[in-house]
Order: C-alpha cells, then sequence, then structure tokens
C-alpha cells in the first residue's frame, strides 16, 4: 500500500506541470489570436483577457488528455532511471500493478473533468460566449444564449411552423408563420402571427395578432383577422431546445434535451448525437491514451525523457485526429453516431490488448 502512494504521489507533479505548459500556450495563442478584434475601437485589452482566461476550462477538457499521459509516462520513466522499477520488478510486482496507482490517479482526473464538463463549464461558456458576442466581436447590444432566429419545426407530416426568432426564456415566438399541406403538398392552410406566446394558466401556445388563410383552389383564397388563437404546438418551452449555444460546448444533459426536441420536431439530430457519443466516450479515451503510451515508457527503458515527450504528443494527436475523423464524418451523416463516437475508443481498446500482448504483460 505504501508503494501505490508513493507511484500515486509521483504522478501529480509531472502532471500540474504539463497541465500548466499546455494551458499557458493556448492561453497565450488565445489572446494574440484575438487582439485583432482590439482594432475596432470598442474592445479593449481586458476584455480580450477576460474572454480567453473564460475559455480556458473549456480548453482544458482537451489538454487534461495529454497531462495525464505525460504525468503517467514521467513518473514510469523517472522509476526506470532511478532503478526503483527493476527494485519493484524483482520483488515480486508485475508491471500491471504498478500501473494501478497511476490509472487511479487518470480516473480520479477524469471523474472531476467528467462532472466539471456536466455542471460548470457549460455556465462559463454562457460567459464566454456573452462576452465574445457583446464586447470582443460586438455584434450585438446584448447577448440572450436562449434566443434563436429563423427555427423550422416540423409539427405533423403536413405542418411546418417557421419562426423569425424564438426566445424560449420568456416563452415567446415572433413573426410566425404555420403551414398545413395537403396531400398533393400543396398549401391548403396557413396562419400568419405577430407572436406565438406561451400560455402558463392554459399550458399552451396561443397565437397573437394574427391573419388565418384558406386556400379553397391557387386562385381562391380567403382570411380573416384574429386578436388572439390556439396554436397545435403542444411543447412546453422547458421542453424544447433552441439557442445560440453550439453543441461542442453543452453539457450531455443538455444535449439528450435538444435531440429529443429535433426528433419530435422532425429536425436532423445525428449532428448532435455525434456530439454526445463523442462526450459519453471522452473519458475512456484519456484512460486508453494512458494505457497505450505507459508500457512504451518501459520498453524505451533509459532513453531520453524527451523521446518519452516526442512519444505522448505523437500518441495525443493521432487520438485526437481520429477522434475528429470520426466526429466529422458522423456530423456529416455519412457514419452512425454511435460508432462515430465510440469507434476511436474500440479501435484503441484492441491496439492497447495488442500491445499487452506483444510486450509479454
Amino acid at each position: 500500500m505504501r508503494l501505490y502512494c508513493y507511484i500515486a504521489r509521483k504522478f501529480w507533479g509531472p502532471f500540474f506541470f504539463a497541465l500548466g505548459i499546455f494551458t499557458t500556450l493556448v492561453l497565450l495563442g488565445d489572446v494574440f489570436e484575438k487582439m485583432k478584434k482590439m482594432s475596432n475601437g470598442v474592445t479593449t485589452l481586458w476584455d480580450v483577457l477576460s474572454y480567453s482566461a473564460l475559455t480556458v476550462p473549456n480548453w482544458l477538457a482537451t489538454i487534461i488528455p495529454v497531462a495525464c499521459l505525460l504525468g503517467a509516462i514521467f513518473v514510469i520513466s523517472e522509476m526506470i532511471s532511478n532503478g526503483e522499477w527493476t527494485a519493484c520488478v524483482a520483488g515480486g510486482f508485475s508491471p500491471k500493478q504498478l500501473f494501478n496507482p497511476i490509472l487511479a490517479c487518470v480516473l480520479i482526473v477524469v471523474l472531476a473533468t467528467f462532472l466539471a464538463q456536466e455542471f460548470i463549464i457549460p455556465s462559463i461558456n454562457l460567459k464566454a460566449d456573452e462576452l465574445y458576442y457583446t464586447r470582443v466581436k460586438r455584434s450585438v447590444e446584448t447577448f440572450n444564449p436562449n434566443t434563436e432566429n429563423d427555427v423550422l419545426i416540423k409539427l405533423s407530416p403536413t405542418q411546418m411552423l417557421f419562426a423569425k426568432e424564438v426566445d424560449l426564456s420568456k416563452g415567446v415566438m415572433s413573426k410566425v408563420a404555420l403551414d398545413t399541406y395537403n396531400d398533393a403538398w400543396n398549401i391548403s392552410h396557413q396562419i400568419v402571427a405577430e407572436k406565438m406566446i406561451w400560455d402558463k394558466p392554459s399550458q399552451s401556445w396561443l397565437f397573437s395578432n394574427g391573419i388565418e388563410r384558406f386556400y379553397i383552389d391557387p386562385l381562391d383564397t380567403t382570411e380573416k383577422h384574429f386578436d388572439q388563437a390556439p396554436s397545435p404546438v403542444k411543447l412546453k418551452p422547458e421542453q424544447m431546445s433552441v439557442s445560440k449555444t453550439e453543441d461542442d460546448l453543452l453539457s450531455i444533459r443538455e444535449l439528450t434535451k435538444r435531440i429529443r426536441f429535433y426528433k419530435r420536431s422532425g429536425l436532423v439530430s445525428y449532428p448532435t448525437e455525434t456530439v454526445r457519443q463523442s462526450k459519453l466516450a471522452a473519458p475512456f479515451v484519456t484512460i486508453l491514451m494512458c494505457l497505450l503510451g505507459m508500457p512504451f515508457a518501459i520498453s524505451t527503458r533509459r532513453k531520453s525523457k524527451l523521446l518519452n515527450i516526442l512519444m505522448a504528443i505523437v500518441i495525443a494527436f493521432v487520438f485526437w485526429w481520429l477522434i475528429s475523423v470520426c466526429t466529422s464524418i458522423g456530423g456529416n451523416g455519412m457514419l452512425h453516431p454511435l460508432l462515430a463516437g465510440w469507434g476511436p475508443v474500440l479501435l484503441c481498446s484492441a491496439l492497447v490488448v495488442a500491445e499487452f500482448k506483444w510486450l509479454q504483460m
């Protein structure tokens, strides 16, 4: 037990050092890139620094797997260079047993990262978006993440609802048009309204200040004005998922809600489903990266630590490339979201098993 605690303590120093180095590089790169926006006469250096600081937690989710891998490799390399590894193996410990305390540390990091991505980072992302659109990019005066423009919802096989602007936080859709088609896909009925408002007492959406048209034939229509009329939309605002936030910045819970809304509305959901599966698979990616890299650290023995660093970076970039390719293909609908999200995990699991057999561990 003392040996396991000793190995575990060795992990945290290299881990935080690598995490600090990569975070600093990412932060500096983002600051210099965003400083171009300061030429608009509105954005200040403080705005740029504040925005970059708010994006750091989201970057950490990408950086942490590499930091874990470097930390694991450094522990093994140091033990080998000091003769500790040889002494432990001679004392009856197998390499797999010596990997266990390192993997325990990695699991702690993975769990903390997962919880942060679900409950902390999404709210920070919203603050970063607000600062970006109001101060850095300066495209809007006020930022409302719950508002989305040009929303199209399929209510039934023959009904389509279009809204110029949707604000679910207020329960309001503006510039609304509801089109109903006949069997020949010619429009037979239409409602155009200034707004569609969620009425809490009746738990329903109501059209406000609109016109109802009936298309008898292509040359004959009738219409009448109304102040208020019921709508066929059954979903409550909390069941809907319409916002400016990109899929990559949402939690798994929010992605699940968005996918359900897309499916109910007849909208394409496979890009969002691909992102959700990738996020579910992400914790396993970190563990597999470490399992793939640690045996190599033993095989290189007393070779330079620079070689181990390069090896860790190569493994990380191969993982990122594979995940990026699969996510892109899945987002385009050319690969099933489950396979796009979990494909890299399955492939790398096979590589880990083959590596352990090859090195006879």
